[in-house]
Parts: structure tokens; sequence; C-alpha cells
């Protein structure tokens, strides 16, 4: 099996967002690979060192929406724990909040003469606010 398609997806909940802290990271995988090919994949795509990995079979579970029955997908979920000091990046695409707003200056500080009057209002509105927050 190649090795991107073992790892199919972060599962990010409030748990597991507290877990990264301590250097565990949890992925659903494919349902036919084992402990030491999960292993194997993450050291290679995220190049860190892994300590242990648990794996188990989440089953499916009945689920409604409106008046139709249905069940969930069952699907293998991976616990993997880092080494100590190690940490992988998951949300690397999106940016930050400090890198936003300097994107979002240079835009408001347009010249006036540029401006139609609701930008002018909104850059008048976004320059008392700052005022306000100093």
């Amino acid at each position: 099996m190649n090795i991107n398609e073992i790892i199919k997806y972060p599962i990010l909940t409030e748990k597991t967002y507290k877990r990264m802290n301590e250097g565990v990271y949890v992925f659903a995988v494919d349902k036919r690979v084992n402990k030491s090919e999960v292993k194997k994949a993450v050291e290679y795509i995220f190049d860190v060192k892994v300590e242990k990995v648990n794996i188990f079979n989440v089953p499916k579970r009945p689920t409604k929406l409106g008046r139709f029955n249905g069940f969930t997908k069952a699907f293998k979920r991976a616990i993997v724990k880092l080494e100590a000091g190690q940490q992988i990046n998951i949300l690397s695409e999106d940016t930050p909040v400090a890198e936003e707003a300097e994107i979002i200056k240079p835009q408001v500080q347009k010249d006036k003469k540029e401006m139609s009057d609701v930008e002018k209002k909104v850059a008048e509105k976004i320059a008392a606010k700052e005022k306000n927050k100093k």
C-alpha cells in the first residue's frame, strides 16, 4: 500500500486538541493497515519520531437525518504518540491571525480619492477602533 494512502485525515476534536500539547495525535487511517505501517507513514510524511501507536476500529453507528435513517461510516482510528520534544503542524494551511491583519491593513489604507463612500466609512470605523484599543 502506498504511504500516502495510509493516513486519510486527522481527527480534530476538543479532546484531540488538548492531547496535541502532550505529543499525541489522532488520525483516521485505512482499514487494512497495521501499527507498523502507520508508524512508518507518520515518520515519513511528518518527519518525526514515533514512540507508540494504538489502533482500533470505530464501528458504524445508527443516525437520523429528518425522517431518514442510516448509519455513519465505520473507520479505523490511530492514536500516535511522538517522542518528547516532537511536534506535528497539522494546521499549516491556515494563516495565523497576525498575518491576516497585515494583509488587511494595506487594503484599508488606499488613497481616499479612489475609495467609494462606503469604503471611506469603513476605513474611518477601523481607524476609530484602533485608536480605542491603544
